[in-house]
């Protein structure tokens, strides 16, 4: 117990996957169904329940499959030494469901967006900050993010568990809602009017022949330059939050592989990923997350092991450990997304980023699987694993009858021509 701990994608997920799915195509195989086939059977369906009070599924998954599987075909007939994968998971997400967000409206039109939410990579910022615009009705360049300052900004129950965009996105949304009303109640008494009569605008509220902005309503209001008001969202498990996991996060991924039968080695020829993620706020970075998941996956797949002698590890740097590397990616990539905005996130949102790391070791082994014929029940699939467990199964294989040359009537006259032409006379004895 002495490797670093640190936040890991898809912490422990993978591993699950790899069993269940290797079995998943053991078990169509033993009853002589195609392996997809045999998932779209067993598949639930969106909105079926999995499990006595969680969440129904909120996703399409046999969908999700046939895109991947009909990605995956459009190779055209698989080349030899070539075997083709399809495989799922499905993981509780979002964990508890306590965040807190606010947002700052100025009367210069700028708005800050107070978030206790981490930025590591993952794009939340950028995904929060679009959020914000799309609420407030103002350019993305006037939205500043201010985020995991314990100072100023309120209380998030983590940064992980593909939680921001649903969650943080959704107090962000709710927040900036919440700013718009007070904004009503304040035009409504500038105007004298019920704010039930005002139409809400971009940026603004219109009745009659008035508009005003935001900005104008804060300034107007105050009866000075400067001014703010915040709005504030507070989410707990409650309502469309009450059911848990916040929502179910889908791994689908595809992939075939070619082998080289005399070195063992698996090369990575096309992957598919299919985001199910309701709704992309910003597709590009979706599309990046998965790409990135699937990545990590190919590690675990194919590379990755820490290598003791005794309590000594001895890969223990980035010399010696196998990481993916861009000569590993696939020839072809294809990133799909499934919009289906069945999420409690922000106009449908979940999460993502996660999901295709999962099964990818389980699509390689049962890749391999179609390719050769070996099943391996351990990762990595090492060139090594693998050339071992290719000479087992030629060592297994049942041994040749022995061929016996029968010859032909011509090939015995002639053997016997060939026989009688060197046979030695015995010499004649004089009596």
């Amino acid at each position: 117990n002495t490797v670093p701990a640190s936040s890991y994608r898809g912490l422990g997920a993978a591993q699950i996957t790899f069993p269940v799915e290797s079995q998943m195509d053991e078990l169509a195989h033993k009853i002589g169904c195609d392996p997809q086939e045999f998932r779209l059977r067993n598949l639930a369906h969106s909105g079926e329940s999995i499990h006595p009070g969680l969440r129904p599924i909120d996703a399409d998954v046999p969908g999700d499959i046939r895109i991947a599987a009909q990605t995956l075909r459009s190779n055209g007939p698989l080349a030899p030494k070539h075997g083709r994968s399809v495989c799922c998971s499905c993981s509780d997400a979002g964990a508890h469901p306590v965040t807190l967000a606010m947002v700052h409206v100025y009367s210069d039109g700028s708005v800050s967006v107070m978030s206790g939410s981490t930025e590591i990579g993952q794009g939340s910022h950028t995904v929060l900050a679009q959020i914000a615009a799309e609420e407030m009705g103002v350019p993305l360049e006037k939205v500043r993010l201010v985020g995991s300052d314990t100072a100023v900004t309120l209380f998030e129950r983590s940064t992980g568990a593909s939680r921001t965009t649903t969650l943080m996105g959704r107090a962000v949304m709710e927040a900036c809602r919440e700013a718009i009303a007070q904004c009503k109640s304040m035009a409504a008494e500038l105007l004298g009017v019920p704010a039930s009569r005002f139409t809400e605008e971009r940026g603004g509220i219109r009745h009659g022949k008035d508009w005003l902005t935001w900005p104008e309503i804060i300034e107007r209001y105050f009866q000075m330059e400067g001014c703010s008001i915040i709005g504030r969202a507070y989410l707990r498990r409650a309502g469309a939050l009450k059911s848990v996991p916040v929502f179910w996060e889908i791994g689908v991924v595809g992939a075939e592989i070619a082998l080289d039968e005399d070195t063992g080695q698996i090369s990575l020829d096309t992957l598919v990923t299919v985001g199910d993620v309701g709704l992309a706020i910003h597709p590009a970075m979706t599309e990046s997350q998965d790409l990135g998941a699937a990545t990590m996956g190919l590690g675990a797949g194919l590379f990755e092991e820490l290598i003791f002698d005794g309590q000594q590890l001895m890969n223990g740097t980035m010399l010696e450990y196998r990481v993916p590397r861009f000569s590993d990616l696939a020839r072809r990539v294809e990133l799909k997304l499934v919009q289906n905005r069945d999420g409690v996130g922000p106009y449908g949102a979940k999460g993502g980023g996660e999901g295709s790391l999962n099964p990818i070791g389980a699509c390689l082994a049962n890749a391999l699987y179609q390719a050769a014929g070996v099943r391996i029940r351990s990762l990595p699939l090492t060139p090594e694993r693998v050339w071992k467990a290719l000479q087992e199964k030629k060592a297994q294989a049942p041994a040749a009858p022995r061929k016996f040359s029968v010859a032909t009537p011509v090939a015995k006259k002639d053997r016997a021509l060939k026989t009688r032409s060197h046979k030695t006379r015995a010499p004649k004895t004089e009596v």
